[in-house]
Protein backbone atom coordinates (compact mmCIF):
# COMPACT_ATOMS: atom_id res chain seq x y z
CA UNK A 1 0.00 0.00 0.00
CA UNK A 2 3.04 2.34 0.97
CA UNK A 3 4.58 1.80 -2.12
CA UNK A 4 1.01 2.77 -3.97
CA UNK A 5 0.96 6.14 -2.48
CA UNK A 6 4.07 6.88 -3.20
CA UNK A 7 3.24 6.48 -6.69
CA UNK A 8 0.35 8.25 -6.85
CA UNK A 9 2.55 11.08 -5.55
CA UNK A 10 5.14 11.06 -8.02
CA UNK A 11 2.86 10.99 -10.45
CA UNK A 12 0.56 14.21 -8.52
CA UNK A 13 -2.24 12.26 -8.15
CA UNK A 14 -3.62 13.45 -4.85
CA UNK A 15 -5.53 10.97 -3.11
CA UNK A 16 -7.24 13.58 -0.70
CA UNK A 17 -10.17 15.76 -2.09
CA UNK A 18 -9.49 18.67 -4.22
CA UNK A 19 -9.32 21.88 -2.41
CA UNK A 20 -9.60 25.39 -4.06
CA UNK A 21 -9.60 28.47 -2.01
CA UNK A 22 -10.25 32.50 -2.98
CA UNK A 23 -10.04 35.61 -1.58
CA UNK A 24 -13.72 37.14 -1.71
CA UNK A 25 -13.92 41.48 -0.87
CA UNK A 26 -16.99 42.56 1.14
CA UNK A 27 -20.19 43.14 -0.65
CA UNK A 28 -19.14 41.20 -3.54
CA UNK A 29 -21.30 38.87 -5.23
CA UNK A 30 -19.93 35.48 -4.53
CA UNK A 31 -21.54 32.26 -6.70
CA UNK A 32 -21.18 28.82 -5.60
CA UNK A 33 -23.20 25.57 -6.85
CA UNK A 34 -25.86 28.64 -8.92
CA UNK A 35 -25.94 29.77 -4.73
CA UNK A 36 -25.28 33.49 -4.38
CA UNK A 37 -23.48 34.44 -1.08
CA UNK A 38 -22.29 38.11 -0.31
CA UNK A 39 -20.00 38.29 3.04
CA UNK A 40 -19.59 41.53 5.33
CA UNK A 41 -15.92 41.94 5.51
CA UNK A 42 -12.78 40.26 3.23
CA UNK A 43 -13.24 36.35 3.63
CA UNK A 44 -10.90 33.15 2.65
CA UNK A 45 -13.41 30.61 0.85
CA UNK A 46 -11.78 27.06 0.32
CA UNK A 47 -14.19 24.61 -1.46
CA UNK A 48 -13.81 21.20 -1.50
CA UNK A 49 -14.63 18.86 -4.62
CA UNK A 50 -16.14 15.23 -3.10
CA UNK A 51 -19.29 13.66 -3.58
CA UNK A 52 -20.45 16.65 -1.11
CA UNK A 53 -19.38 19.55 -2.12
CA UNK A 54 -18.97 21.58 0.75
CA UNK A 55 -17.80 25.20 1.07
CA UNK A 56 -15.79 26.59 3.75
CA UNK A 57 -15.50 30.50 4.48
CA UNK A 58 -14.01 32.09 7.17
CA UNK A 59 -12.47 36.44 7.86
CA UNK A 60 -9.14 36.95 6.35
CA UNK A 61 -8.07 39.81 8.20
CA UNK A 62 -9.85 38.81 12.20
CA UNK A 63 -11.78 36.62 13.99
CA UNK A 64 -15.37 36.69 14.61
CA UNK A 65 -17.20 34.14 12.41
CA UNK A 66 -17.55 31.24 9.76
CA UNK A 67 -19.68 29.76 7.68
CA UNK A 68 -19.77 26.25 6.25
CA UNK A 69 -22.05 25.89 3.30
CA UNK A 70 -22.92 22.16 1.71
CA UNK A 71 -25.07 20.99 -0.90
CA UNK A 72 -26.88 17.80 0.69
CA UNK A 73 -27.24 14.38 -1.06
CA UNK A 74 -31.25 14.29 -0.71
CA UNK A 75 -34.12 15.95 -1.30
CA UNK A 76 -35.76 16.21 2.40
CA UNK A 77 -33.00 17.12 5.02
CA UNK A 78 -36.16 17.78 7.81
CA UNK A 79 -36.75 13.82 8.50
CA UNK A 80 -35.20 13.40 11.69
CA UNK A 81 -35.39 17.28 13.24
CA UNK A 82 -33.18 16.57 16.43
CA UNK A 83 -30.27 15.17 14.54
CA UNK A 84 -29.74 18.37 12.94
CA UNK A 85 -29.76 20.43 16.49
CA UNK A 86 -27.82 17.54 18.54
CA UNK A 87 -25.23 17.97 15.43
CA UNK A 88 -24.52 21.16 15.12
CA UNK A 89 -25.81 23.07 18.76
CA UNK A 90 -23.72 21.75 21.60
CA UNK A 91 -25.13 22.51 24.90
CA UNK A 92 -27.72 25.00 23.12
CA UNK A 93 -29.08 28.00 24.89
CA UNK A 94 -32.33 29.06 24.40
CA UNK A 95 -32.72 26.69 20.89
CA UNK A 96 -34.98 28.09 18.72
CA UNK A 97 -36.40 26.70 15.20
CA UNK A 98 -38.35 28.94 12.80
CA UNK A 99 -39.09 29.22 8.79
CA UNK A 100 -38.00 31.96 6.33
CA UNK A 101 -39.10 32.91 3.12
CA UNK A 102 -36.75 34.82 1.09
CA UNK A 103 -37.16 35.60 -2.77
CA UNK A 104 -38.97 32.17 -4.04
CA UNK A 105 -36.82 30.02 -1.40
CA UNK A 106 -37.94 28.73 1.91
CA UNK A 107 -35.65 27.85 4.85
CA UNK A 108 -36.02 26.03 8.03
CA UNK A 109 -33.65 27.79 10.47
CA UNK A 110 -32.27 26.50 13.89
CA UNK A 111 -30.87 29.27 16.29
CA UNK A 112 -28.72 28.90 19.51
CA UNK A 113 -26.52 30.48 21.74
CA UNK A 114 -23.90 28.43 23.11
CA UNK A 115 -20.94 29.60 25.46
CA UNK A 116 -17.25 27.79 23.99
CA UNK A 117 -13.81 28.08 24.85
CA UNK A 118 -14.82 31.04 27.07
CA UNK A 119 -16.47 32.68 23.41
CA UNK A 120 -20.24 33.73 23.80
CA UNK A 121 -21.51 32.49 20.13
CA UNK A 122 -24.56 32.30 18.01
CA UNK A 123 -25.25 29.61 15.67
CA UNK A 124 -27.48 29.27 12.93
CA UNK A 125 -28.41 26.76 10.70
CA UNK A 126 -30.16 27.06 7.53
CA UNK A 127 -31.42 24.55 5.50
CA UNK A 128 -33.38 24.80 1.84
CA UNK A 129 -36.67 23.19 1.75
CA UNK A 130 -37.09 23.30 -2.07
CA UNK A 131 -33.53 23.41 -3.27
CA UNK A 132 -31.89 20.98 -5.54
CA UNK A 133 -29.34 20.28 -4.46
CA UNK A 134 -30.72 20.43 -1.22
CA UNK A 135 -28.39 23.38 0.71
CA UNK A 136 -27.09 23.34 4.21
CA UNK A 137 -25.93 26.36 5.63
CA UNK A 138 -24.24 26.87 8.75
CA UNK A 139 -23.00 30.59 10.78
CA UNK A 140 -21.48 30.70 13.77
CA UNK A 141 -19.88 33.88 14.93
CA UNK A 142 -19.01 35.60 18.65
CA UNK A 143 -22.36 37.03 19.80
CA UNK A 144 -20.08 40.56 20.75
CA UNK A 145 -19.70 41.27 17.43
CA UNK A 146 -23.05 43.44 16.60
CA UNK A 147 -22.56 44.16 13.36
CA UNK A 148 -22.32 40.38 11.78
CA UNK A 149 -25.60 39.69 14.42
CA UNK A 150 -27.35 42.16 12.26
CA UNK A 151 -26.12 40.66 9.00
CA UNK A 152 -26.71 37.47 9.24
CA UNK A 153 -29.75 37.94 11.06
CA UNK A 154 -31.23 40.05 8.55
CA UNK A 155 -30.19 37.79 5.62
CA UNK A 156 -27.67 39.71 4.24
CA UNK A 157 -25.68 36.55 2.86
CA UNK A 158 -27.97 36.10 0.64
CA UNK A 159 -28.97 38.09 -2.00
CA UNK A 160 -32.09 36.51 -3.21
Amino acid sequence: MRGFVSILFFLGISATPILSQTLVEPNQNFVWESFSFVFPETVVVKWESTSSKKLTVYPAKRDGFFMVVRTLPWNEPLDDKTLWKDSVFTKAIEPKQFQKSLGNQNFQIFQADQVRNQNALRNQVWIGLESKPALWIWIQWKSDRKDLTEFFESNLFLPL
